[in-house]
């Protein structure tokens, strides 16, 4: 199983291996990584939305790259009609790390949902989730099963009760193109090609080679985030461990006045430059580059 989500990991994030800024696709990952909580009373993890929140508004400073649904977020601070091109990031740890549909579907587009009410988007983060977690329930899957299963997932999902259980406001019209685009896609191929090349996710289950964890300096994050990831799949990881100290957290740039320091959401972080624009740390995720 930790080899499964090793080479998920692998095949989603290689770009970003080595000592080296991450790009905004790794980076919004670890952020979901960082965010998960277990439940307390049931099987499975939800995302500290408070605590989601919080590393979105540090994520501001130090993002590396651009994105329109992510721009929407932090300008208007509300749900954009755009796709999200970056949905695959977010929610890849929700997904990995939860073993029963109906929770996992739920924390999946909760997390969407903070960004994009877009049809598209919602619905292939149902075709991402159920992709997943198809493989890694179970040892042998294909193309033919993976759309099968999807297909009854997405005919049994409704928009409208998941918006109420979630308190979403959703606009009369968003619900009617939604119900459209379902048609539409169920009327079609639900893994289609436009979503196998555009989830990196999906292209590795149905087609790429199976890759052995290495003990490579540079793969050595990845095979720590699998081991973590892992580790909350099978609900052994107390929630008091990852719950965040209801505290004030100091500006970001308080901290910047030293050489090293421990941040709440960063953790224990070290300045390795630093000059009038901008300032590079490194924690144990890797680098990050600062703007001043």
């Amino acid at each position: 199983m930790q080899s499964k989500i090793y080479n998920l990991l692998i095949n989603c994030f290689e770009d970003n291996l080595g000592d080296k800024i991450p790009d905004i696709d790794f980076q919004l990952f670890l952020i979901s990584v960082k965010s998960l909580v277990p439940y307390e009373d049931k099987i499975g993890c939800f995302i500290d939305v408070e605590r989601y929140k919080k590393e979105l508004e540090l994520f501001k400073l130090y993002k590396n790259g651009e994105d329109e649904v992510i721009d929407n977020y932090f300008i208007n601070n509300k749900l954009s009609f755009k796709e999200d091109n970056l949905l695959e990031s977010k929610i890849l740890p929700i997904i990995i790390t939860n073993t029963i549909w109906d929770i996992l579907v739920n924390e999946v587009l909760k997390t969407v949902t903070i960004y994009s009410i877009n049809k598209s988007t919602l619905l292939d983060a149902i075709i991402i989730s159920s992709a997943i977690d198809v493989y890694l329930s179970n040892n042998n899957t294909d193309y033919e099963m993976i759309s099968e299963i999807t297909k009854g997932r997405i005919i049994d999902f409704s928009l409208k009760a998941f918006s109420e259980k979630n308190n979403i406001i959703i606009e009369k019209m968003s619900f009617i193109e939604f119900e459209k685009e379902r048609i539409k896609l169920l009327t079609s191929d639900i893994l289609s090609d436009r979503i196998i090349n555009r989830c990196k996710s999906i292209n590795h289950i149905l087609y790429s080679k199976f890759i052995e964890s290495s003990e490579d300096e540079n793969e050595s994050v990845l095979n720590s985030f699998s081991a973590y990831l892992y580790k909350l799949r099978k609900g052994i990881i107390s929630p008091d461990k990852l719950k965040l100290p209801q505290i004030n957290i100091p500006e970001f740039k308080e901290f910047l006045k030293y050489s090293s320091f421990t941040h709440p959401l960063l953790g224990k972080c070290r300045v390795v430059k630093r000059d009038d624009k901008e300032v590079i740390i490194r924690n144990k995720s890797g680098l990050i580059k600062v703007n001043i």
